[in-house]
C-alpha cells in the first residue's frame, strides 16, 4: 500500500538480515529516513554492514519490537509468512506495510532511468558491471546489487545521476504479492540475459516464469530499450512468441545470430592459464569493430559485457547520460574486477589452487567449469558442489547437475539438507547424482567428511572449486590451511 513519506519518517524492515532487505534499508537511510529493523540469527556480511551503518536491529522477532520502533511504514521481507509472531502483530494493528520492491519503485525509481538486469543467472555480475562502469564514467548512478562488487564501497547507492541500475529478481515479492520483484522496478531499460526454469519452490514450470517476464517486458514503453541475448534459446523463443524479436536491441552473445544488432565476434582467453585479461572483440550497433579487455573469465561473462555495452549505447543515444568516447568505456570495463564469490581464489598451497563460486543452476555450473577448463587446461579440475538453494534441494535438475558437474575430473557432492516441505519423492538424492556422474563422483552426508577426503586426495597441480549458494559450512576457507598441514 502506498504511503507518502518525508525525510526523517521512521521506516522499519521486518526481516532486515536478507541481502536485498539490508541493502534497501541502507538506501532508505541514505535517503534520510529513520531506519530500524528486526531479524533472528542475523549473521555476516549483512550483520556487519548494518552495524557499520548504525542501523538498530531488534532480535529476536517479537510483537513488542513494533511498539518500540513506532514506524510510519513497515517493509516486510518475502521470507516471512502468515503465522509469524511479529508479522501477525503487524497485521492486527494499523501500521501500513509494503514490500521492499514496491518501496523501491515508489520512493527511488519513479524519477530515474531504471536499468533492470534480468535473467535466470548472471544478474549480479551484469548489474555490477553496469554500476561500476557508469560510476567510472562520472554518471553517478544509483544501484542496488544482490552481491558484493569488489570495486564498490557497498552493493547499494542512491547516486545523484539519472541512471539507476538494479538487479531484477524474478522471485516472488512478499506473502501478499506473489508476482516477481522486477515488476515493481519501473524499467526504462531491460537487459534480458537468459530464461530457464528455476525457483522450483514457487514456479510450477518454465511457462510460469515466462508469464512473469512477459509482464515485465510489457512495462517497457520503448521495446528498442530491451537488450536481449538472442543467442539464448529461452530469450529467443519468448521474444518470438511476443512478436518483439524485431523490435528489441538484439545481442549475439555467442556470435551465433548473424542478424543481431550487437555481435560478439571473438573471445580470446589469457595465454597459458595466466591471471590476465580476456580479449573480447564485438561489433557494436553502429557497425564498428571494437575491442574490450576484461578480468572476467569465460563466455558467460563475455555475454554479460556485450549486453552492458549495448545498453550503454542506448542510454547515451536517449540522452540519459552524457556522450563519452568508447575508449573511456573500454578502460572502465578493464578496471572492473568482479564480484565476491564469483571465481574467487581463496588459497594457493603446494601448487594447489582453491576457488569459490556462487553458481547454483546447472547452466551456470557448466559455464564456470568450462571457463576453468580453458584457464587451466593442464590441471586436474576438482569441484565440490553443495545443493543448498530451494531448487537444487529438489531432484528436478538431478540429471542436468550430473551432466554439468561431469565437466570436472573429480566431483565431491556436499550434504543436502532434508527439507520437510518438499515431498519425499521430489527431494534431491545426492547419491543418485553421484551415480549418474560415475566413478569420478562421491556424495557425502557431512561436509567435514568431504573436507577430510579432499585433503587426502588433493595433489599438486590440482584446481579445486567450491560451488554453493550457501556457506558450505565454511570448509572452503579452511581447505588451504589443511592442505598446508595435511596431518592436522
Amino acid at each position: 500500500m502506498t504511503t507518502q513519506l518525508q525525510p526523517g519518517d521512521a521506516v522499519y524492515f521486518m526481516g532486515i538480515g536478507g541481502t536485498g532487505m539490508a541493502a534497501v534499508a541502507g538506501l532508505a537511510q541514505e535517503a534520510g529516513f529513520k531506519v530500524t529493523g528486526s531479524d533472528a540469527n542475523i549473521y555476516p556480511p549483512m550483520s556487519t554492514m548494518l552495524e557499520e551503518l548504525g542501523i538498530h536491529v531488534y532480535t529476536p522477532y517479537s510483537a513488542e519490537n513494533l511498539a518500540k520502533a513506532n514506524p510510519k511504514l513497515v517493509i516486510v521481507a518475502n521470507a516471512l509468512s502468515r503465522g509469524h509472531v511479529e508479522l501477525e502483530a503487524l497485521l492486527s494493528g494499523s501500521i501500513k506495510y509494503t514490500s521492499f520492491p514496491a518501496f523501491l519503485g515508489e520512493n527511488f525509481l519513479h524519477k530515474r532511468a531504471s536499468v533492470v538486469v534480468t535473467g535466470t543467472h548472471g544478474k549480479t555480475t551484469t548489474t555490477s558491471i553496469m554500476a561500476c562502469v557508469c560510476r567510472d564514467l562520472g554518471w553517478d548512478p544509483g544501484y542496488l546489487i544482490g552481491g558484493i562488487p569488489r570495486d564498490l564501497p557497498q552493493g547499494f547507492s542512491l547516486g545523484r545521476g539519472n541512471i539507476f541500475a538494479i538487479e531484477g529478481d524474478e522471485y516472488d515479492t512478499a506473502f501478499f504479492d506473489k508476482d516477481s520483484k522486477f515488476l515493481h522496478y519501473r524499467p526504462k531499460y531491460v537487459i534480458l540475459n537468459n530464461i530457464e526454469f528455476d525457483h522450483a519452490d514457487i514456479f510450477k514450470d518454465l511457462a510460469a516464469i515466462e508469464a512473469q517476464f512477459t509482464k515485465m517486458l510489457a512495462l517497457v514503453s520503448d521495446p528498442s530499450k530491451i537488450v536481449a541475448n538472442i543467442d539464448d534459446p529461452g530469450v529467443a523463443s519468448l521474444l518470438t512468441r511476443l512478436k518483439l524479436i524485431d523490435k528489441v536491441t538484439t545481442v549475439a552473445t555467442l556470435g551465433k545470430s548473424t542478424n543481431a544488432k550487437v555481435k560478439l565476434l571473438k573471445l580470446e582467453a589469457p595465454a597459458s592459464g595466466k591471471d590476465d585479461h580476456w580479449k573480447i572483440t564485438v561489433q557494436t550497433a553502429d557497425g564498428q569493430k571494437r575491442e574490450v579487455m576484461t578480468q572476467l573469465a569465460g563466455p558467460h561473462n563475455a555475454a554479460n559485457v556485450c549486453q552492458v555495452l549495448a545498453c550503454l549505447e542506448l542510454i547515451q543515444a536517449a540522452g540519459d547520460a552524457p556522450r563519452v568516447e568508447f575508449a573511456q568505456i573500454a578502460q572502465a570495463m578493464q578496471k572492473f574486477s568482479g564480484v565476491k564469490r564469483r571465481l574467487d581464489r581463496l588459497a594457493s598451497v603446494r601448487n594447489i589452487d582453491v576457488f569459490e563460486d556462487f553458481a547454483h543452476h546447472p547452466t551456470a555450473v557448466k559455464a564456470v567449469l568450462e571457463s576453468m577448463r580453458t584457464l587451466y587446461p593442464n590441471r586436474r579440475l576438482i569441484v565440490a558442489f553443495e545443493p543448498k538453494n530451494a531448487t537444487s534441494r529438489r531432484n528436478v535438475f538431478v540429471k542436468e547437475f550430473a551432466k554439468s558437474l561431469s565437466v570436472a575430473d573429480r566431483v565431491f557432492i556436499g550434504a543436502c539438507p532434508v527439507d520437510q516441505r518438499i515431498p519425499a519423492d521430489q527431494r534431491m538424492n545426492t547419491a543418485e547424482m553421484a551415480q549418474l556422474i560415475g566413478e569420478s563422483a562421491q556424495a557425502f552426508g557431512d561436509n567435514e567428511d568431504l573436507l577430510e577426503s579432499l585433503v587426502a586426495q588433493a595433489k599438486p597441480n590440482d584446481a579445486i572449486i567450491f560451488m554453493s549458494s550457501s556457506s558450505f559450512s565454511g570448509i572452503q576457507y579452511r581447505l588451504g590451511e589443511r592442505l598446508g598441514h595435511p596431518s592436522a
